[in-house]
């Protein structure tokens, strides 16, 4: 009878200790899941000011290439262009890709233009809208990209 106790205690101090275990884990695991998400956090956050600083950076370069003239003219087609992308939007019911276009600054719709894929469908589109002195500002502008981007190709080898 002395060695029934002796289990009962043992299998008790078994349960006790695998609760102390697997408290203890679960508190680390949280504490390992709260640091997780905080690098995330400060991940993302330093992957945002990068790309605002690239944007930045991107829009002096585009500055310098075409030059400022050019570049404040571009800006301003840039901006009606935009608006003409807002109402299309707002026609079609889009109203989150609206607001997002509302918000954005004119570098920001710069990038964004010059970035997209399928840039050179949509700027001979966009030309073809365009008044004919508009039409050869912007093909002037965009020959001065290309020089600058063959230049820049030759000098990478």
């Amino acid at each position: 009878m002395s060695k029934e106790p002796d289990l009962e205690g043992a299998r008790k101090k078994l349960e006790a200790r695998t609760g102390e275990i697997k408290e203890e884990y679960e508190r680390k695991i949280e504490e390992l899941e709260e640091k997780i998400k905080q690098h995330k956090r400060e991940r993302n956050a330093r992957l945002i000011r990068a790309e605002k600083q690239f944007r930045k950076d991107f829009c002096i370069t585009f500055k310098g290439v075409v030059g400022e003239e050019d570049y404040s003219w571009l800006c301003e087609w840039l901006m009606k262009n935009r608006e003409k992308e807002i109402e299309e939007a707002e026609k079609k019911h889009e109203t989150k890709r609206a607001k997002e276009l509302k918000e954005m600054s004119v570098e920001d719709y710069l990038f964004r233009y010059f970035n997209e894929p399928k840039i050179e469908r949509r700027l001979k589109k966009d030309m073809a809208q365009s008044k004919s002195e508009e039409a050869k500002r912007l093909s002037f502008i965009l020959s001065k990209l290309k020089l600058e981007n063959m230049r820049l190709e030759r000098t990478s080898y």
